[in-house]
């Protein structure tokens, strides 16, 4: 298989930095404008200070605690009474 050219391979790269960039800059932002629902879970992102790049695991801090509090909350659960025999 032959590779291709320095000059050929640098335009495919910069042909695929220019797609995402229109993919992440161009249309998104009109896409979240245009969808009512996309705007207002923005909005409330906003007012609750909800960092929503902890869901994606890009804040250690953030998805640790999120880890304890969920292992608490199944180690912690209330089982109810013991049954006697």
């Amino acid at each position: 298989m032959v590779q291709a050219s320095l000059p050929v391979r640098l335009m495919r790269l910069g042909l695929g930095v220019a797609v995402l960039w229109l993919a992440f800059w161009g249309v998104g932002p009109r896409v979240v404008a245009s969808v009512p629902a996309l705007a207002h879970y923005g909005a409330v992102q906003d007012v609750y200070g909800i960092r929503s790049g902890a869901l994606y695991y890009n804040d250690v801090d953030a998805t640790q605690a999120a880890e304890n509090n969920s292992r608490d909350s199944w180690r912690f659960t209330p089982q109810g009474p013991a049954h006697g025999g």
